[in-house]
């Protein structure tokens, strides 16, 4: 069976990160152009798809050179933003209700809150998902962009288009989690998450050319950027639970929960960061290129 969302060997390696490329802006296009509306579930979806190509172009942004990667790279952005507008709303709510407070003792403080959350949840799929026609932009776009994507030309091969764009991906992840151990703001616990759902997905692609130490760093940047998303939603909640929606009485009861979640998200966080950014982003990237020539004889 092939390799889903994985280097193959006898296709060059700037090729193959562009064909997952290609495949996931498709699969996104796929989610989004079926059924209507979509659901959460597909949109959630859609969104994941357009993560996981960007991943692939910070990988061979050596190979499209800046500019194309620049276009593609903001493109798809771009494309996301209304989708993750959607995304943040839905997990607002499931992440309030995972607080686990007592919603029968405390209804009438509560409510205001969830009724908040709710209609935040509906207003942001409206302003989406309205018609078809509100979606129209998005699609244009990734339809566009998939198509400059598969006409690429690159302008190197072999490691060289892949092991700067790692390199990179490694060292601005690693600079996120020294930040953030040093001072923990939502902003850069952010950016340390979104750097290592990147090297998540990359770790993936490139997992062939050593399997075992791959497939496990990957898992572990992966339950990295997962405790990470975690803090981050309940940061938003925390911003959300502030002001005349929660009766003062009620307030500090959520938030001493919030922070309570977060400091052993944190915690967690850092033991994982401090296993997978141990190394020296270059050094990192020298062991996996001579792997690469190795699988690659």
């Amino acid at each position: 069976m092939r390799p889903r969302g994985k280097l193959r060997k006898r296709r060059p390696g700037y090729q193959g990160v562009e064909r997952i490329a290609e495949r996931e802006v498709e699969r996104a296009l796929a989610a989004l152009s079926g059924r209507w509306p979509p659901s959460d579930e597909s949109v959630h979806g859609a969104r994941k798809r357009l993560k996981r190509a960007r991943a692939a172009l910070r990988l061979s942004r050596g190979a499209l050179g800046p500019r194309a990667y620049a276009r593609e790279n903001h493109a798809l952005r771009d494309a996301a933003r209304p989708l993750s507008e959607v995304r943040d709303a839905v997990v607002l709510a499931s992440t309030f209700d995972a607080l686990g407070l007592d919603k029968k003792r405390q209804f009438d403080e509560l409510s205001r809150l969830r009724d908040f959350l709710t209609a935040h949840q509906r207003d942001a799929r409206r302003r989406t998902l309205a018609s078809r026609r509100r979606l129209a932009p998005t699609l244009a776009l990734l339809r566009a962009t998939r198509k400059r994507i598969a006409a690429a030309r690159p302008r190197r091969h072999g490691w060289s288009t892949l092991g700067p764009g790692l390199r990179r991906t490694y060292r601005s992840g690693r600079d996120a989690f020294l930040a953030a151990r040093r001072t923990p703001t939502a902003a850069g616990l952010h950016e340390w998450r979104k750097q290592a759902k990147y090297l998540a997905h990359q770790l993936r692609m490139l997992e062939p050319i050593w399997p075992a130490r791959l497939a496990r760093l990957g898992r572990q940047a992966k339950r990295l950027s997962d405790q990470l998303g975690k803090d981050h939603d309940l940061a938003v909640l925390r911003r959300a639970s502030t002001g005349e929606r929660v009766a003062e009485s009620m307030r500090v009861v959520v938030l001493q929960r919030i922070d309570s979640r977060r400091i052993g998200l944190q915690k967690r966080a850092m033991a994982l960061g401090a296993i997978v950014y141990r190394d020296n982003p270059r050094a990192f990237e020298r062991r996996l290129e001579r792997r690469w020539r190795a699988w690659r004889s």
